[in-house]
């Protein structure tokens, strides 16, 4: 149903620097944002950069994490008061007003997404 959306936000990055993706990944929200902002399936895209998600609906949903900016990855069951009882990729990382701050997902492959951020933030 969203495969063209999916493969428009793919088509930003160049295919070689994305080192994992995650298409239907749900977004739990950002936390500096509260918690009445919605929550939303997109792409999840990862390089050695950033950490990207752009939402299939609304297309201005955007969450751009730098990798340098990640504090730590966590598993949780809940973000900002919501819950789908599975596991959620966690990010907790400095926002750009240098404030903690944090955004998780829903994503197919958890465990993997785990292990390659955790690597590259244990690498910085």
């Amino acid at each position: 149903m969203f495969a063209k959306r999916s493969q428009n936000i793919i088509d930003k990055f160049n295919s070689e620097d994305i080192l994992r993706i995650s298409k239907g990944a749900n977004f739990f929200g950002q936390e500096s944002i509260g918690s009445r902002q919605i929550r939303g399936n997109g792409v999840l895209i990862l390089t050695s950069d950033e950490l990207y998600f752009e939402m299939w609906v609304p297309k201005n949903r955007i969450c751009r994490i730098q990798i340098r900016d990640i504090l730590k990855i966590e598993t949780t069951k809940w973000h900002l008061k919501k819950t789908k009882s599975r596991m959620l990729l966690k990010v907790v990382f400095t926002n750009k007003q240098g404030e903690t701050d944090s955004g998780a997902w829903l994503v197919s492959d958890l465990n993997q997404w785990v292990y390659t951020l955790q690597g590259m933030i244990d690498r910085k």
